[in-house]
């Protein structure tokens, strides 16, 4: 039927717009790690006491990682692998902190937090974002 979209083609579109998706968040968060890292230490010297920290950043990484588990559970060779783990690492650490909230606290307090180290975590995502958009690019 003209219009409609079968099943593989309605999972394809799904993964592309995951793989974007998470693209275009890595080098929008690494860009400001990059360009504001001393706003970024200040942000999470006043996170880590607040009560509501550990519960908004395990909602918001569930956010970000059940979508890409749930729509793509992609173990690849390529780039996409790349989606995918994040996806789950995503996940495993919003269940950490919403199921044990003081491990927000160590984890944070461990961080090395200097603005040197900081613009590198962003450096980080920008390349992983990247290495993601280059590999869509490639595919057409």
């Amino acid at each position: 039927m003209p219009g409609t979209i079968d099943g593989s083609d309605a999972a394809h579109f799904a993964q592309r717009f995951i793989e974007w998706y998470l693209a275009s968040a890595l080098l929008v968060v690494g860009t400001s790690l990059l360009l504001r890292s001393k706003a970024w230490i200040a942000a999470m010297a006043s996170a880590v006491t607040h009560p509501l920290a550990p519960f908004l950043s395990g909602l918001y990484a569930l956010l970000v990682g059940l979508p890409i588990i749930l729509l793509h559970n992609v173990w690849t060779t390529d780039a996409r692998v790349l989606v995918t783990a994040l996806g789950w690492l995503a996940v495993a650490t919003g269940t950490l902190f919403l199921v044990i909230p003081a491990s927000y606290a160590a984890i944070v307090r461990r961080m090395p937090m200097t603005p040197q180290l900081i613009a590198l975590r962003g450096l980080v995502r920008v390349a992983i974002g990247g290495t993601i958009v280059g590999y869509l690019l490639s595919q057409g």
